[in-house]
């Protein structure tokens, strides 16, 4: 059990570093849904948030990278004398279906995200619209107000 007993480990440990990083960008997402509801939608916050999630995806791809390296290496020694690492395998298994909740958790999450997000864009882009065809009537305004001005005042000169 010395070397491949060492190997399970291993395992085990990554997997448990790979559930940390699901439970932080679990949090991190849920952190994105507070912010795409907020009224005024913080986009360097946002993304921050981005960023950060990039770089622990970044360390979950690494950790499943190492395990199933090392995974390949005990394979067949763990499937040769099962019963010496039952309990270890127990343990493994049930970080691994932790590990697949979290990913249905966060999939949810981001999709929750996807819907609030699309919404709090379409405002903005509503307000950029408005902002844009107000910025216009103004300009039309003071445009026929100044040609109107120009037009009475020349009239009422001519009229004296």
């Amino acid at each position: 059990m010395n070397q491949t007993g060492t190997y399970v480990n291993i395992m085990k440990e990554s997997l448990v570093r790979k559930k940390t990083y699901l439970q932080e960008i679990l949090e991190l997402t849920n952190k994105q849904g507070e912010l795409a509801v907020t009224h005024n939608f913080d986009e360097e916050a946002f993304t921050a948030i981005v960023d950060r999630k990039d770089v622990l995806i970044s360390n979950v791809n690494e950790v499943d990278k190492g395990f199933t390296a090392v995974y390949d290496r005990v394979r067949k020694e763990i499937l040769e004398d099962k019963e010496l690492y039952k309990d270890e395998l127990k343990s493994i298994q049930e970080l691994i279906k932790q590990c697949v909740d979290l990913g249905i958790a966060i999939e949810s999450a981001e999709l929750r995200n996807k819907s609030a997000l699309e919404t709090a864009f379409a405002k903005s882009y509503r307000g950029v619209k408005q902002l844009k065809q107000s910025k216009q009537v103004v300009n039309k305004y003071y445009k026929s107000m100044s040609n109107g001005m120009v037009n009475d005042s020349i009239l009422y000169d001519r009229k004296k």
